[in-house]
């Protein structure tokens, strides 16, 4: 009776490339210690890390600075028509400067946190 080789890895996966891609690749893998795509792709797929950033305190940050610039404008056209800025105005402006201040400061670590 004729024995049947059973493969451990049945699995098989398939993707497409264009040219430019395909060199890429033949180069990555002759870099490597990999003698074949197959084991190269393996080996990276399970073992590789993908890195993303979280920017939504950016954008947030993005929406209070151009907030923050609209009041200034505000501020500005109010004390050109009317030859004064009030002290409620001004204090607004420096309490927003600084909410602005204290964020950014926050943001900086976040912005460089991968997963």
């Amino acid at each position: 009776m004729e024995k049947k080789y059973q493969l451990k890895r049945n699995i098989q996966k398939i993707i497409r490339l264009n040219e430019q891609e395909n060199e890429y690749i033949k180069k990555k893998i002759d870099a490597s210690p990999f003698n074949n795509f197959q084991n190269f792709a393996r080996t990276l797929l399970i073992q590789g890390e993908i890195k993303t950033t979280d920017y939504s305190e950016l954008f947030n940050l993005n929406k209070q600075v151009a907030a923050i610039g609209n009041n200034v404008n505000q501020v500005v056209r109010l004390a050109n028509q009317f030859d004064e800025i009030s002290k409620e105005d001004i204090l607004d402006l420096q309490n927003q400067i600084q909410e602005v201040k204290k964020n950014r400061k926050g943001i900086h670590n976040g912005l460089h946190e991968t997963s």
